[in-house]
């Protein structure tokens, strides 16, 4: 809803009260989903700029130079209210949307990732929204023959009312057909086509900019409902038309609905519009004008069309059989105009549609438990075996096979290295790779928003890195609270200053994004808030296929190093959290020098082809990275004893810290000697033990795991409810 104050401007600037439905126009477009006007005011922070930046934060999609001609398209979106109302169709309009976006730019979608988060699966409701999230996105992006190759699953209590579903997607286009959302030239069309214009989905902004409470599921018609095989007709089309260059513009309808889409693409040209609403093709012909401008029905797409193309775009529509209307033409006078059946019903100065807000005054304020001291001491009785099988049985740590085994990962044929590994990696039509990774750890970003942010950006980086990788390009979704509470807000802030810090330090531009505040509820008198989720998408490039590297032990007698520098500090980690119950304390901060060292050695490496694997160490910590790398092939390792017998650090921190900047590497001991010379000065590391034909992990003489057995329990962690 408006505040007082937001109406009062409306009122000063157009020197009347507005009608119903310019209201419903400044409330979609004034809304955070599509203002950010709580947020961009941060965006300052980012580093936006590359030399290989085609196109950056604005539109639809960042687009990435790669040579050659080809540009990569990269968007990052949330649909979680929807989500956690309809989970189905909230989950699978996340993958249209997201889709849509990048098919803005004129890029064809080869790939999906998503990121997900529930409560805990002891929990029924949990155990609903999960299923059917799952389900919506497999089923969205097979029906369009688009395979989801990665992303991530996280549980946790304070995502049990708000889950979160980011969605990602990748796309190609040459350089020379590539499409602004843009309306720049008086005397040019509109073309509405695609889907016909219903009722679902209004006021789906409003509602993703509000909490969740005991009535929230009177906002179910605000969830929009998808259509995967109109979605694969849109896109068909959409690619017809941009290979035969009959477009001036093009943007998707997301939020915000037709609103959105004519008041950015003018605003962006800085012209005006004249819209006539009784053009629009409708599936429920009673609907009102306010209602067609917010309606934010899916598979719909807004082109602008040169009157000498418009018989062209016409025909190309008509041959794949896709609704269509002429519905206006782009005008010279920086309004928007729209008519019905001859009434004028809109009159608004594009400017103050777009940006005309007034900035709300925010607070920040740390939270209390920031300052709050872990009590955790280390366990003098420490069972090691029944801690590391606890561990493994994490539904954040274990087996995500049940989700990505619904998603069709190889429909293109273009998908290399496939979910399950650090990174998934795609082969492009130029002979290049690309290498896509999502990640986002909300107990850290939870514990210290700075850091836990930065780190989690790293930790994107480091998948990108162990798979041969170098990284070019970042997508974040910045998933929050309610941004009027201070502490809410200050979390966010932080969170900001460290992806910021980060992608400046690496010169690794951010591209493009979303932001989604007031995810907390207050349902039957309890108030929820999720941990800040800063979900970040990142997009790498391998130059040269032969210099892929696995993440798996590849033969026996190969010597393995653990690069880099153990803290020992297990606070928000995995360890603490799920074995201990423990959630407090300072985490490790993010240390630049260190990645940024730890990348150049791995890369040094990698070139002169002395890495057979890697693995980078994060979530679960040493002890689950090394144990993950036996899987695939059941090459097992012996741990060293001088390793074992080090009094520098405890076992238990050890091998359960959660120190970034760190990698497993397996090297061939006929290329020990010259690794070490590359090793020493320049970075701490530590020779862990020798790989072997038998399928364990042999900690001397004290402890012997069967990885058959480790990985059953790795394989049960989520529970085969979803089975039955």
């Amino acid at each position: 809803m408006l505040t007082v104050e937001e109406l009062g401007t409306i009122k000063a600037d157009i020197q009347r009260d507005p009608n119903k439905a310019e209201l419903a126009i400044f409330e979609a477009m004034w809304s955070e989903h599509c203002s950010y006007k709580s947020s961009k005011r941060w965006f300052h922070h980012f580093n936006t700029e590359a030399p290989y930046l085609a196109l950056g934060i604005g539109e639809g999609a960042g687009l990435i130079d790669l040579g050659e001609g080809l540009l990569v398209g990269l968007g990052l979106e949330s649909h979680n209210h929807p989500s956690a109302i309809s989970p189905y169709d909230g989950a699978s309009t996340s993958v249209g949307g997201i889709i849509r976006d990048i098919l803005s730019q004129g890029c064809r979608p080869i790939a999906i990732l998503d990121s997900i988060r529930f409560g805990n699966l002891d929990s029924q409701h949990s155990q609903h929204l999960f299923e059917n999230v799952v389900r919506g996105i497999s089923f969205y992006g097979n029906c369009c023959g688009i395979p989801t190759v990665g992303g991530e699953v996280e549980f946790a209590s304070a995502f049990e009312e708000n889950c979160l579903v980011n969605a990602m997607c990748i796309g190609v286009v040459k350089k020379d057909k590539f499409v602004r959302s843009i309306a720049e030239k008086p005397g040019n069309f509109f073309v509405l086509y695609g889907a016909l214009t219903g009722k679902d989905g209004i006021h789906g902004v409003s509602f993703a900019s509000k909490d969740l409470n005991d009535k929230s599921e009177q906002d179910r018609p605000a969830v929009q409902i998808g259509d995967p095989l109109m979605e694969k007709i849109l896109i068909d089309t959409t690619l017809d038309i941009i290979e035969k260059e009959l477009l001036e513009g093009l943007q998707d309808l997301g939020g915000g609905g037709l609103s959105c889409a004519v008041t950015e693409m003018c605003s962006r040209g800085q012209t005006g519009a004249i819209i006539r609403l009784e053009d629009v093709p409708l599936r429920e012909p009673s609907m009102k004008p306010w209602e067609i401008l917010v309606s934010e029905s899916q598979e719909r797409m807004l082109a602008v069309v040169s009157p000498e193309n418009l018989d062209k775009v016409c025909k190309v529509l008509e041959r794949y059989d896709l609704m269509y209307s002429v519905i206006g033409e782009v005008t010279d006078n920086s309004h928007f105009i729209g008519f019905f059946k001859g009434n004028k019903v809109v009159e608004l100065p594009i400017n103050l549609v777009v940006e005309g807000f007034p900035e709300p005054e925010r607070i920040q304020e740390e939270p209390y438990y920031v300052k709050i001291q872990s009590k955790y001491e280390q366990n003098p009785d420490l069972n090691l075996r029944e801690e590391i099988e606890k561990l493994l049985s994490s539904p954040n740590i274990g087996d995500k096979a049940w989700v990505y085994q619904q998603y069709d990962q190889h429909v293109q044929t273009q998908t290399v290295v496939d979910a399950g590994s650090d990174s998934a990696v795609l082969r492009l039509d130029n002979g290049k790779h690309i290498a896509l990774s999502l990640d986002c750890n909300s107990f850290m970003v939870y514990l210290d928003s700075y850091n836990g942010t930065a780190n989690s950006a790293a930790e994107a980086m480091r998948n990108l890195v162990s798979v041969g990788a170098k990284p070019l390009a970042i997508v974040d979704c910045l998933n929050f609270g309610n941004p009027e509470k201070p502490d809410s807000y200050w979390q966010f802030v932080e969170s900001v200053k460290g992806l910021g810090q980060f992608s400046n330090d690496f010169q690794i531009p951010i591209v493009g994004g979303n932001v989604s505040f007031y995810n907390e509820s207050n349902i039957g008198g309890k108030t929820d808030r999720i941990n800040p989720a800063p979900t970040i998408g990142m997009l790498g490039i391998i130059e040269n296929y032969q210099k892929i590297i696995p993440n798996h032990f590849q033969k026996e007698k190969n010597i393995v190093i653990l690069i880099g520098q153990n803290d020992g500090n297990l606070n928000g980690s995995e360890y603490l959290r799920y074995n201990h119950n423990i959630l407090a304390g300072k985490i490790s901060p993010y240390d630049f020098d260190s990645e940024r060292i730890a990348i150049k050695i791995i890369e040094t490496l990698n070139e002169n082809s002395y890495i057979s694997s890697c693995h980078d160490v994060s979530n679960g910590g040493a002890i689950v990275s090394l144990i993950e790398m036996t899987f695939q092939k059941n090459i097992g390792i012996k741990l060293d004893a001088k390793f074992l017998a080090s009094e520098e650090i405890s076992l238990e921190k050890f091998l359960f810290a959660e120190t970034p900047a760190r990698y497993f590497i397996e090297i061939d001991s006929s290329k020990m000697e010259d690794v070490e010379k590359i090793l020493k000065g320049q970075i701490p590391y530590t020779v862990i033990g020798e790989t072997t034909l038998e399928p364990i992990i042999a900690f001397e003489n004290f402890l012997t795991l069967e990885i058959g057995k480790m990985k059953q329990k790795w394989k049960n962690a989520i529970p085969r409810f979803m089975e039955e």
